[in-house]
């Protein structure tokens, strides 16, 4: 480097030039979700952590990985429902290289009525 240039990332006065930061994104503002949406994910046992890496990585917080039963890689899916297209294009993304089922969860049942909210909308907690 010759003596009268300066040097790369320098500003003229010799300190240290900073990139400006990286600005995040502003996170969507969706109406409250009356309940979470669930799936039930099959996978094979050794394609767990390639499973929850590419939902964490790619999946910008879309949902909540729950094990189930960690010898048989069976998992719940959490998620907003109203997040639910975003979501199944990322699985849809996710399968060529990591291969599972997907079921609806909880599973319906012919003979179960829909679960009713107690006068005042509100769920109560026991």
């Amino acid at each position: 480097m010759s003596a009268g240039s300066p040097d790369k990332g320098r500003s003229p006065a010799g300190s240290l030039e900073r990139e400006a930061p990286a600005r995040r994104r502003r996170p969507l503002a969706l109406p409250a979700a009356r309940a979470s949406g669930m799936l039930l994910i099959r996978i094979a046992p050794g394609d767990t952590g390639l499973f929850r890496y590419l939902l964490e990585g790619g999946g910008e917080h879309l949902a909540m990985l729950t094990v189930l039963d960690p010898k048989k890689a069976l998992f719940k899916l959490l998620f907003s429902p109203h997040q639910r297209e975003r979501l199944d294009a990322l699985l849809a993304s996710m399968r060529p290289t990591v291969p599972f089922e997907i079921e609806e969860w909880p599973f319906p049942s012919p003979n179960a009525p829909e679960p009713q909210l107690p006068p005042g909308g509100k769920a109560r907690h026991p």
